[in-house]
């Protein structure tokens, strides 16, 4: 599914260039390397509490929204085609990108328990912040996954994931594109998709 990539990485990296946004700025390793900490500690309890599983699924929707800069992260993955986009299909894709975010998560929430989480070291790579970690679960092998930190609207978030070297949000936005240039260039393609995407996961559960 084109649209898990993101999540998959981040939930079994824990469980989200170009310009961000006016308010985007660079957060120092220090205070990224604190921020990461806290946001796995938070997230581990999540999944490997003994809430119900519809539970953690909202606890873990909520929790993201506050850690990860999902508007800017959807901005990216539409790349140049934000420009094409009329004000309308604009608010729409950031609505389903929100949704399908949930969805994925709520998803996924059900394969990962027991799992740990290290912080090793932060840098400054470009315009991002690099807070590299080492996750494990029971009966895989350990994972080392980054995690690009900005600070948007005045506070750290989480722009990207790095696993096994490759950036999900890059993978996303070129996934995003395909879609797009199959269609014609139509915006409308990508949210039909979208929804397609949502409805099914409706079904499912």
């Amino acid at each position: 599914m084109i649209f898990r990539r993101f999540i998959l990485g981040a939930v079994a990296g824990l469980p989200m260039l170009a310009a961000m946004s006016a308010a985007h700025a660079q957060v120092a390793p220090d205070a990224a390397k604190t921020f990461i900490q806290q946001a796995g500690q938070q997230l581990v309890a999540i999944v490997n509490g003994n809430a119900a599983p519809a539970q953690k699924a909202d606890e873990l929707r909520q929790l993201v929204d506050q850690i990860v800069a999902v508007d800017q992260v959807g901005d990216y993955v539409l790349g140049r085609y934000k420009n094409v986009a009329t004000p309308d299909e604009h608010v729409k894709f950031l609505a389903l990108f929100h949704q399908l975010l949930s969805y994925n998560i709520t998803y996924q929430i059900k394969a990962y328990q027991g799992i740990t989480f290290t912080v090793n070291s932060s840098s400054v790579m470009g315009n991002d912040t690099i807070v590299d970690t080492t996750i494990t679960r029971p009966g895989q092998a350990a994972a080392d996954v980054g995690w690009a930190v900005d600070e948007v609207d005045g506070g750290p978030k989480i722009v990207d994931v790095i696993v096994a070297g490759t950036s999900l949000r890059i993978t996303t936005r070129n996934d995003y594109a395909s879609v797009v240039t199959s269609h014609g260039g139509q915006i409308s393609a990508l949210l039909a998709a979208m929804q397609t995407q949502i409805d099914r996961h409706k079904a499912e559960n």
